[in-house]
């Protein structure tokens, strides 16, 4: 134990003077999660409001601070780190928060008339529960429109999936060629008249997301367009940022984006890559490219030996999402290369985006977090959502994050939309029927599909980068697992009704 304190936490290293986390990663989780469950409200014309439908920022010490809200960023976040804590622990009650968030958010879409007409409004100017603004970001309006559609995947319910198809039928007749001062969809633009406000947004890799979500969902003659489409958005990224690194465009509170330059683009460019590198031949040349550009302009500042990231040349400060962010992402490149120096990196980058958690003001295993060393306010974005999702991506690669003695399943190629854990058994269902899954266990497990014993030559169980007890599935035309103690299966067991 050192000497030194990061935030309000004590430094721990270990014997070799490594930066540690400061708790574990799931007390980060689950408390982080709980204060989301639990959030304080403000009054609103529709009653007890939870900050994160009002407000993006609140104070350090839990009160209430009217800050302009980023909904639209937060619809993609929060489902993203829905799914991922959902099938770690299969804690129903995080949906609700963020049920209330996409309910809130459709109900403000613009109307038929206007010229960006069945769109979200992504910020809100004028804090209050209404999301009435008349400008917004097109990036965010396809994050919100990819949010819905792994909302639709983990409940079924197609109303949602049926609102990001509009979106997107909205966007994408917007999209040109663009050059080096202008992206192929603009960033910010005034929904009633059309108007473009900003017109360079370097954060292309969302659309192009959204598209491939379609093109794997839809089977019609709207495939070519959107293929089309696609072309242009990703040709535009691989002559121009991906080149010069003109990375700006993303945040909601900047007025002015050209130049002021951040590393949330280039890192979620890069985490794309890393999930799709069959989309990019030059994969293996631009992400660790991208990873030194963000470390050599936004984490020149080590701590205990941790690269610290700041947020952009705008806010130049150290903010632990964005630490986390690059630790994932540095996390999923040690996949590829194997190489124990880019593990260490991660490693630590993700022990230090600890130490903002469970502030000096939090109780109850609810924790208030600050956004960073640098920034003590907590964002329900920063300090919450785009924070924890990084987390579980961590894991995969990274298994020794995982909590000793307990079951997870922590990674699924496919959106695990049931899950049922017990001491002896794990059952769930996924959306996709061909994929893989990656599940911490406490006991040795015997493997069903469907009700059907599955063969040995789809699953392993062992040691997997120096952590026993780790079970690997490779699913192929199956959509339910049940997992059970070796021996503990009888002929009269009820098994999860799904």
């Amino acid at each position: 134990m050192g000497s030194e304190k990061i935030c309000d936490h004590e430094v721990v290293l270990d014997a070799q003077n490594r930066l540690q986390p400061w708790t574990s990663y799931d007390n980060v989780i689950r408390w982080s999660m709980n204060f989301i469950n639990f959030c304080p409200t403000i009054n609103t014309k529709f009653g007890e409001d939870p900050f994160y439908l009002v407000t993006a920022e609140f104070n350090e010490d839990g009160a209430f601070f009217k800050k302009q809200n980023n909904q639209g960023s937060n619809v993609y976040w929060a489902v993203e780190t829905l799914k991922k804590y959902y099938a770690y622990c299969g804690d129903k009650k995080a949906f609700l928060p963020v049920k209330r968030l996409i309910e809130r958010v459709a109900l403000y879409f613009t109307p038929a008339g206007w010229v960006w007409p069945n769109v979200p409004r992504t910020q809100d100017d004028s804090p209050d529960g209404e999301y009435t603004d008349e400008w917004s970001e097109v990036d965010k309006m396809c994050m919100v429109a990819l949010g819905y559609i792994e909302y639709f995947k983990l409940t079924g319910e197609k109303d949602y999936y049926e609102k990001a198809v509009g979106i997107a039928q909205t966007v994408m007749k917007h999209v040109a060629p663009g050059d080096a001062t202008h992206s192929p969809l603009p960033f910010r633009v005034n929904l009633k008249t059309g108007g473009v406000l900003d017109p360079y947004c370097s954060n292309m890799i969302m659309p192009i997301k959204l598209l491939d979500e379609l093109q794997a969902l839809i089977n019609n003659t709207d495939k070519n367009d959107l293929l089309n489409k696609r072309k242009i958005l990703w040709e535009w990224l691989l002559k121009y940022p991906l080149q010069n690194n003109c990375w700006s465009g993303y945040y909601e509170d900047v007025v002015s984006n050209y130049n002021n330059l951040n590393q949330q683009n280039p890192m979620e460019t890069a985490r794309y890559l890393l999930c799709y590198p069959e989309t990019d031949a030059a994969y293996q040349s631009h992400v660790p490219a991208l990873l030194a550009w963000v470390k050599n302009r936004f984490g020149q500042t080590k701590r205990c030996g941790a690269t610290s990231i700041k947020e952009q040349d705008g806010c130049f400060k150290e903010m632990s999402s964005h630490t986390a962010r690059y630790a994932s992402v540095m996390a999923m490149w040690f996949g590829v290369t194997q190489n124990p120096l880019d593990r260490e990196e991660a490693y630590a980058s993700f022990a230090l985006s600890t130490y903002s958690a469970y502030n000096q003001y939090s109780h109850d295993s609810l924790a208030i977090n600050y956004v960073g060393i640098e920034y003590t306010n907590p964002w329900l974005s920063d300090s919450y959502w785009d924070y924890l999702s990084h987390y579980f991506d961590g894991m995969k690669e990274l298994p020794e994050m995982l909590p000793e003695n307990e079951n997870h399943l922590f990674y699924s190629s496919s959106v695990v939309n049931q899950i049922d854990y017990d001491q002896t058994q794990i059952c769930y269902r996924t959306f996709d029927a061909d994929g893989v899954e990656y599940i911490k266990l406490r006991f040795e497990p015997t493997v069903f599909v469907e009700g059907k014993e599955y063969s040995s030559a789809n699953w392993t169980f062992g040691r997997y980068r120096g952590v026993d007890n780790i079970l690997m599935i490779h699913r192929n035309k199956v959509r339910q697992v049940e997992i059970f103690k070796k021996g503990s299966l009888n002929a009269n067991q009820k098994r999860p009704e799904f």
